[in-house]
C-alpha cells in the first residue's frame, strides 16, 4: 500500500488541501477565472486602439479605458502576471508627454469625466515611475479639481455644459482619484473634499422610500427633467447607482481609518448596499435598466450594472464594510446570473459581455436626437451592446473581488484604533470541560516508559465521553507525536514531565503547514486537525528534547549545505508550482522538522500554564484556527527556528501574561507563503498580546514574513521586552515575492530595555526584496506610550518603488540610549508627537556658529 493510500485511509488528509472550502465554479470556472477570460478577450479584440500613438489615430484618453486599465492592474496584482499591469497603465500612461502634458486633454471643458484616468497614473506612480512628466500629468488633473466649478453648497458639477448639477456618475470619475492622490502625496484636504462629496451626493440624492438614489440632482430645479420641488432626475437608472456605490467604496481603500468621516461614509454605503438587495430581481438575480420598474415594457436587465453591484458588495465584505451574512446571498445569486445570462462562449475561445446600456445621461439629445430627459423610455431606448467597456471593468473586478470572498469562510472588521480593542477581546472566550479525569496511567503509562499509545488511548476515550481532562500525573513520561482532540483538556499537573523522544517512527506524516506552505510532513507533537474545544493546561513541563545532536542538527549552521536546505526548497518550489498537496510528501528520509503544538483548522483552544523547552522549531503554530487563547505560558527554547507563538491564518486570539526566550521570533504573526499563500488566501487576524515579557529573540513581536494572506488588527500592551540577545521590539518583514498587507497594528504602555537594532523595524526589502510582482503593504501602525533605554535607532524602516508604507505614528514616547541615524526610506507618512529621542552620548555640534540665543562657541584649538 502506498503511503499516499496510507494517509488517506488514515484520515490524516482531507479531502481537499485547502485551508477552507475550495472556491465553487460558476458554469466551469472560478469568478478569477472568468475574469482572465473575459480580460484576455477584450485585449484580444482592442489591441492597441485605446493607446495613444496606437492603430487608432483619433484615440482619446478616456473614463471607460482608464477604467479598463486599473481593473487590469489588480487582476495583475491578483494574478501576478505583469502583462496585465504594463497593458492596462498604458491606458494613461501613453497619453503623457514628455513635457507633462496630456494629450487629447482639455481643462478648459471641466469635464469631470476626464479625471478617472489619473487613477492610471497613481498606479503607474505606485509601480515605480517617478518621472517629472508623470507627476506634472497627476498634478494637472488635481489642479482641475481645486479649481471645478461647484454648487452653491460644494459640489461638483458634472461638466461645465451642465451647470449646477451633481451627477452620480461624477462621484466615481471624481472620488476616488481625489482619495488616492490624498493617500499618495499626504494631502489630508483630498480626504474632507471626497467626504464632502459622497455627502452630499447622499443628501441631494437619496430618495428613502424607494431606498435609491436618483440620477441627477439640479440646484436650480430649472431643467426639464428636474422636479421643480427638490431638483431630482425622475429615475432610478441602475448604471448611475453604480457608479455611486463603485465611488464609495472605491474611495474608502484609501481614506485614513481615523479620518473623521470614515463611519459617515461607510453608513452612506450601508445605505446604497440596502437598495441594491431590495430591487434584485428575485427570479434572475440581476437588475433591472431602471431599477424600481421590474419588467415593464421595454425594461430589460442590464450587465454593466449588475457587474458594478456584485463587484462593490463583494469588496465592501472584504474590507469589512459591509456584514457578510447579510448581503452575500444577494451578490452571488447576482454573479451567478451574471454567467448564466449575460456571459457568451464563442467559438475563438473569447468570451463576451452582453446586454450592456450604451450611455444615459441627462440634456441634450442623444444621438438619435431624442431627448435626453431621464424619462423611463429614454433609459430603455438608448442602444444595448456587447462588451461595453463600463461593464468589463466592473465584471473583472468583481470576479477578483468575489474568488477573494469564497475563498475565505469569514470576513471581519479594519480596526481603526484602541477605539476597537474591546470588540476584539469579546470575540475571544476560552473553552471550559466537563469535570472528568482520565490518567494516563489508568490506560498503561509508566514513568521512564514510552507512553505514547497510553497517552493516545487517554485522549480517545475522553473524546467519546464527551470530553473532560486527560492527566499526566508527577513524574517523567516519554512520548512520540499526540493527536489531540474534541473536548480534550491535556493537563500535566505539578512535577509532570512529558518529554518527546528522538524515535521518526514516533511521528506520523500528517497534513500540515511548514513555514507558510501546505505539504505532508512529520506530525507536530502535538497535534489536532479539524477539531474543537481543545486545552494544554496545568503547571508542568512538555520538553521536547531535541538538541544540536537530534533535530536541531538539520538546520545545523555549521553545515554547508545544511540538511534541510534541499527539502526546503523543493517544498518551496512545489508550492509555487501548485502541485497537489497531497503528491508534496516529506517525512521519512527528508530533513522539514515539525513544529511543536499544531492546532489545524481548529476552534476554541486554551494553552495554559505549562512550560515549554526545546522545540524541533515553532513552538505553538496554530493554522487556519479561531478563538485561541495562550495564557500564563513559558517558553523557553533557544534552537533554531525556535519561534514562540506562530499563528497562522488563524483569528480572535489573546496572549497574555506569557515568557518568551526563545532562538527567534517571539511571536511572529503569518498567514501563508508566496503561491501557495494566496491559494487559501486567510489572513491572520483580531490578535491581542498582553503583559508578556519577551527576552530573547529575533523580535518581540513580529508580522511576517510568511504573511501573503495578510495580517490585521493586532494589538500588544503593557509588555516588557529587554534582552542583550533581543533584536527588535515590534518587526515586520514581507517582500514582492510574498506580498500582503499588513495593517492596523497598535501597541501601547510598552517598556523596552535593549534591542539589537530598532525599537521599529519595517523591512520590505527581507530575502528576495523589491524582486517580485506583490505589493508588499505595510499601514496603519501605532506606537502610544512607549519606552526604551537602549537601541541603535528608533526606526528601521526600508521600502522600495511601489511598496507601500503610510500612516505610521509614534506619540508621547521616550527613547533613550540611541547611537545611530535612523533609516527610513521610501516610506510615505511618518508622524511623531510628543517623542524623546536621546543619544546614548552627547553630540558635539560641527557648525562654526553657535545658536543666536547661546553664546559663540570658542575658536578650535582653544
Amino acid at each position: 500500500m502506498s503511503l499516499l493510500r496510507r494517509i488517506l485511509l488514515a484520515g490524516l488528509l482531507p479531502l481537499t488541501c485547502a485551508a477552507t472550502a475550495a472556491v465553487p465554479k460558476f458554469r466551469g470556472a472560478t469568478p478569477l477565472e472568468w475574469s482572465v477570460k473575459l480580460a484576455d478577450s477584450e485585449m484580444a479584440r482592442t489591441g492597441d486602439q485605446h493607446f495613444f500613438g496606437g492603430s487608432n489615430p483619433r484615440a482619446r484618453i478616456d473614463y471607460t479605458t482608464s477604467f479598463f486599465g486599473t481593473a487590469l492592474v489588480r487582476l495583475a496584482d491578483r494574478t501576478g502576471k505583469a502583462a496585465y499591469a504594463d497593458y492596462g497603465l498604458k491606458f494613461g500612461t501613453s497619453f503623457v508627454a514628455a513635457d507633462g502634458s496630456i494629450r487629447t486633454y482639455q481643462r478648459e471643458d471641466y469635464n469631470i469625466d476626464n479625471i478617472p484616468p489619473g487613477k492610471v497614473l497613481l498606479l503607474a506612480w505606485e509601480r515605480g515611475d517617478r518621472s517629472p512628466a508623470l507627476k506634472q500629468a497627476i498634478d494637472t488633473l488635481y489642479a482641475q479639481m481645486q479649481t471645478h466649478p461647484r454648487t452653491s453648497d460644494g459640489g461638483y458639477w458634472h461638466k461645465l455644459r451642465y451647470p449646477n448639477q451633481m451627477w452620480l456618475d461624477g462621484l466615481f470619475m471624481a472620488s476616488p482619484f481625489l482619495a488616492h492622490y490624498g493617500k499618495v502625496f499626504a494631502e489630508p484636504a483630498a480626504f474632507d473634499e471626497v467626504a464632502r462629496q459622497i455627502t452630499l451626493m447622499d443628501r441631494h440624492g437619496y430618495d428613502a422610500k424607494a431606498g435609491l438614489y436618483y440620477h441627477a440632482w439640479d440646484e436650480t430645479r430649472s431643467r426639464p427633467w428636474a422636479n421643480p420641488q427638490t431638483g431630482q432626475s425622475p429615475n432610478f437608472w441602475g448604471r448611475a447607482v453604480g457608479w455611486y456605490a463603485m465611488a464609495i467604496v472605491d474611495s474608502l481603500d484609501f481614506f485614513p481609518p481615523t479620518h473623521p468621516e470614515v463611519e459617515h461614509i461607510n453608513g452612506i454605503l450601508r445605505k446604497v448596499a440596502d437598495g441594491i438587495v431590495r430591487w434584485q430581481d428575485p427570479s434572475s438575480g440581476l437588475w433591472w435598466q431602471v431599477l424600481d420598474q421590474g419588467d415593464r415594457k421595454g425594461n430589460y436587465l442590464e450587465a454593466t450594472a449588475s457587474c458594478m453591484y456584485v463587484y462593490t458588495l463583494a469588496k465592501g465584505i472584504n474590507r469589512g464594510y459591509l456584514p457578510r451574512d447579510k448581503y452575500l446571498p444577494a451578490l452571488l445569486k447576482g454573479y451567478e446570473g451574471i454567467v448564466r445570462d449575460f456571459i457568451r462562449q464563442n467559438a475563438n475561445n473569447t468570451i463576451d459581455l452582453t446586454r450592456c446600456c450604451q450611455v444615459a445621461g441627462l440634456d441634450y439629445t442623444n444621438a438619435q436626437g431624442r431627448p435626453r430627459d431621464g424619462s423611463f423610455e429614454y433609459y430603455v431606448g438608448e442602444p444595448i451592446v456587447d462588451n461595453d467597456l463600463k461593464g468589463i471593468p466592473a465584471f473583472i473586478l468583481a470576479g477578483i473581488e468575489l474568488e477573494q470572498l469564497l475563498g475565505t469562510k469569514e470576513t471581519t472588521f479594519h480596526a481603526r484604533g484602541w477605539g476597537d480593542y474591546e470588540t476584539v477581546l469579546a470575540r475571544i472566550k476560552a473553552p471550559t470541560f466537563p469535570d472528568r479525569d482520565f490518567p494516563i496511567t489508568s490506560y498503561g503509562a509508566r514513568p521512564g516508559a514510552d507512553s505514547t499509545a497510553a497517552i493516545q488511548a487517554a485522549i480517545d476515550a475522553c473524546t467519546r465521553a464527551g470530553g473532560g481532562r486527560v492527566v499526566v500525573p508527577t513524574g517523567e513520561w516519554l512520548t512520540g507525536a499526540i493527536r489531540l482532540k474534541s473536548n480534550v483538556n491535556l493537563h500535566v499537573a505539578a512535577g509532570a514531565t512529558l518529554r518527546w523522544t528522538f524515535d521518526l517512527g514516533k511521528y506520523p506524516v500528517v497534513f500540515t503547514r511548514w513555514e507558510g506552505v501546505e505539504c505532508m510532513n512529520y506530525s507536530p507533537f502535538i497535534y489536532a486537525y479539524g477539531e474543537e474545544n481543545l486545552a494544554i493546561t496545568g503547571p508542568g513541563t512538555l520538553d521536547g528534547g531535541a538538541t544540536w545532536e537530534t533535530w536541531w542538527s538539520w538546520n545545523l549552521r555549521t553545515d554547508n549545505p545544511r540538511k534541510q536546505k534541499a527539502d526546503r526548497d523543493k517544498l518551496i518550489e512545489l508550492g509555487e508550482a501548485n502541485v497537489p498537496v497531497e503528491q508534496r510528501v516529506f517525512g521519512p528520509g527528508h530533513f522539514l522538522r515539525p513544529n511543536f503544538i499544531q492546532p489545524y483548522q481548529c476552534k476554541n483552544i486554551l494553552i495554559e500554564g505549562v512550560t515549554i523547552l526545546r522545540s524541533p522549531m515553532w513552538e505553538i503554530h496554530p493554522v487556519l484556527s479561531s478563538n485561541i487563547t495562550v495564557r500564563g505560558v513559558k517558553i523557553t527554547s533557544h534552537g533554531p527556528n525556535n519561534d514562540g507563538f506562530d499563528p497562522e491564518s488563524s483569528r480572535d486570539i489573546l496572549v497574555e501574561d506569557t515568557l518568551f526566550d526563545t532562538g527567534d521570533d517571539c511571536i511572529a504573526i503569518k498567514s501563508g507563503r508566496n503561491g501557495d499563500g494566496r491559494r487559501v488566501n486567510v489572513p491572520s487576524e483580531n490578535i491581542v498580546i498582553r503583559r508578556c515579557v519577551m527576552k530573547d529573540g529575533h523580535g518581540g513581536v513580529v508580522l511576517g514574513s510568511e504573511c501573503t494572506g495578510g495580517i490585521r488588527n493586532v494589538f500588544i500592551e503593557h509588555c516588557e521586552m529587554d534582552s542583550p540577545e533581543l533584536d527588535r521590539a515590534l518587526r515586520f518583514k514581507n517582500n514582492a515575492v510574498r506580498g500582503g498587507t499588513l495593517e492596523n497594528v497598535f501597541m501601547r504602555h510598552v517598556r523596552i530595555g535593549r534591542v539589537g537594532e530598532a525599537v521599529l523595524t519595517i523591512d520590505l526589502l527581507y530575502e528576495e526584496g523589491a524582486k517580485g510582482a506583490f505589493k508588499p503593504i505595510v499601514r496603519n501602525v501605532q506606537l502610544d506610550n512607549i519606552t526604551s533605554s537602549a537601541s541603535p535607532r528608533v526606526m528601521f524602516i526600508r521600502g522600495f518603488e511601489g511598496a507601500i508604507i503610510d500612516n505610521i505614528r509614534i506619540s508621547n514616547s521616550t527613547f533613550r540610549g540611541v547611537t545611530d541615524t535612523e533609516v527610513v526610506t521610501h516610506t510615505g507618512s511618518v508622524s511623531l508627537r510628543n517623542v524623546t529621542i536621546e543619544p546614548a552620548r552627547e553630540v558635539r555640534g560641527l557648525n562654526s556658529v553657535g545658536s543666536p540665543a547661546g553664546p559663540r562657541p570658542a575658536p578650535p584649538g582653544k
